[in-house]
């Protein structure tokens, strides 16, 4: 009798120390758009978008994505850049590997997770602007310079996108 209230114990004790763990990690290790800016959940920054007739500039990033840090560190924290964004797009972030729900523009409810699948987001970060209609104009992975971040604005925001091709744009400079 002894051995199994023993064993019982020992199982309670680890159900509760694995509840505990998970509730404090996924706390954790939700992951955070760059400061200083404007982002809003997908739907909400569609709905906003469509409003102010601005193109949406959606960023999929995770927690612990390492090139993630280094954008926001070198890239999303230049004064310019951080204008520029701010003013041209509504922002949207969306953490690949969150089980945050989120409302889509059609009204359903989904995960960001579940976004990022069906949006065939292999990597982070990866970067897509859209119109407000959410027709794709432009995407991109990978850590982009200052520079090529400016391009990419350029690009969208002077309506280049409707004649040219980015990597023609981008040659032509």
């Amino acid at each position: 009798m002894k051995s199994t209230y023993r064993s019982a114990w020992i199982k309670a004790a680890l159900l509760h120390t694995t509840l505990l763990f998970t509730l404090v990690f996924s706390v954790q290790a939700q992951s955070a758009p760059p400061e200083g800016y404007n982002f809003l959940p997908y739907g909400e920054a569609v709905a906003k978008a469509r409003v102010e007739g601005k193109p949406v500039f959606l960023y999929f990033g995770r927690y612990g994505c390492s090139t993630c840090r280094k954008m926001h560190k070198e890239v999303f924290s230049d004064k310019e850049i951080k204008q520029r964004y701010n003013s041209h797009y509504i922002l949207a972030y969306v953490d690949t590997e969150s089980g945050n729900r989120i409302t889509l523009p059609n009204g359903e409810r989904i995960t960001d997770m579940q976004f990022a699948t069906r949006s065939r987001i292999l990597g982070t970060p990866t970067f897509v602007f859209k119109q407000p209609d959410e027709t794709k104009l432009l995407s991109f992975a990978g850590f982009k310079t200052i520079e090529r971040m400016k391009q990419y604005d350029e690009y969208i925001n002077g309506g280049h996108y409707k004649t040219t091709r980015f990597k023609a744009y981008k040659a032509a400079q």
